[in-house]
């Protein structure tokens, strides 16, 4: 098939080695899978040309090596919510051949309401791609993002479905699907030594949601420091890649590094891809907090990010967001509710390193392998 894959948050965020990293298990994926892949990337315009052009040609020159530049356009708009192509500055493909991509296109997924209308109508088969199950349906209540526009709507939330889910459906059916690596860009890596650190990446952010009359927290500052004084219960050493900024109103950075962690600018020391997978290399194991908005809401979230630890034969200590019923725990993957159950989790991990660190492998390996998750996402569609 022709799959178009869109998506609006890498070509803005040359230094998120994370985000580019998740987002290339995707087109890799498909290609292996035996797939024709074009990627739509977009972008809102800072207003000079010259610095978009500058910004399309960083994106291409990064994703060359992958040989995904000759099929890939960089489209920036003015307005990302109202998306008419013919004021669209393109990049990287003429402004016809996007036309007729879109138009012989057997599938687009749009990741995240990346594309909207009017250009989303040029699609005859559209599916949303949701990695922010709670978060993205409750801004569909708030703000038009073209949700029902869309044939089929797949979310990495494996409980949206559940009668314990408390995140609107918005009368949808939502199909789950794991998160996933294509296993060829992920050896699994040597034990690092137990004097490596318990790490994560996460941004760093206050925001909130308003959802009848509750306050729900999109914030992983708020997640992480529940959890300040692991360190220090532990004994053991754990590390946090998070953007906190130079000026820092709350002390947060003072507040973690107190409690016994060390923090570092994930845009230094996982800037790319590569030094985003040397970073996890570097890592015990990961100690995972999700946004509380998806535990609150019982969404069933499992990070990329943990499963990319996994194939990299890393341990995942992961908060759970009721993810137990999709996801195998105790073995490589070991969940927890409260700082009691994180301490224990931990300590289950240093116990038998050996033990957990392969079976992250083989969780990687079985479960989260992109050929397996996207055969059933096509199978979905």
């Amino acid at each position: 098939m022709l799959i178009v894959l869109a998506n609006s948050s890498l070509a803005s965020y040359p230094l998120g080695g994370g985000v580019w990293s998740w987002m290339l298990q995707y087109p890799l994926g498909l290609r292996a899978l035996g797939h024709n892949v074009f990627w739509i990337e977009l972008m809102k315009s800072c207003g000079d040309p010259a610095r978009d052009g500058a910004m399309a040609n960083d994106f291409f020159a990064r994703i060359a090596p992958y040989g995904l530049a000759p099929q890939s356009a960089v489209l920036a708009f003015e307005d990302l919510d109202v998306q008419d192509i013919d004021r669209a500055q393109v990049y990287g493909r003429p402004f016809q051949t996007i036309l007729d991509i879109a138009n012989g296109a057997d599938l687009l997924w749009n990741i995240a309401c990346a594309i909207r209308q009017p250009l989303l109508a040029k699609f005859a088969r559209r599916v949303l791609i949701d990695v922010d199950p709670g978060h993205l349906q409750i801004a569909a209540t708030q703000f038009e993002m073209g949700v029902n526009d869309h044939h089929v709507h797949l979310s990495v939330g494996a409980k949206l479905s559940d009668p314990d889910c408390e995140a609107p459906t918005l009368g949808l059916r939502w199909r789950p699907f794991l998160p996933f690596v294509y296993l060829p860009m992920w050896e699994a890596a040597p034990d690092p030594g137990p004097e490596a650190p318990f790490s994560s990446i996460t941004q760093w952010t206050w925001e909130e949601l308003s959802y009848h009359g509750r306050v729900l927290s999109l914030s992983k500052r708020e997640a992480y420091l529940r959890y300040v004084d692991l360190p220090a219960h532990t004994g053991r050493a754990f590390e946090l890649a998070a953007f906190i900024g130079d000026k820092d109103p709350s002390h947060d950075r003072e507040a973690l590094r107190s409690g016994g962690w060390r923090v570092v600018d994930p845009h230094k020391v996982a800037n790319t891809p590569e030094a985003y997978r040397g970073y996890l290399r570097a890592s015990r194991a990961e100690i995972s907090c999700p946004k509380p908005i998806f535990r609150e809401l019982n969404t069933g979230w499992f990070s990329d990010r943990s499963v990319s630890y996994l194939a990299l034969g890393r341990p995942v200590v992961a908060e759970d967001a009721g993810f137990g019923d999709a996801v195998p725990t105790g073995r490589g993957v070991l969940k927890f509710r409260d700082s009691d159950e994180a301490q224990a989790a931990v300590a289950e991990i240093d116990r038998d390193y050996r033990l957990h660190s392969r079976w992250a492998r083989a969780l990687a390996c079985d479960l989260f392998n992109s050929d397996r998750q996207l055969k059933a996402m096509l199978v979905a569609c």
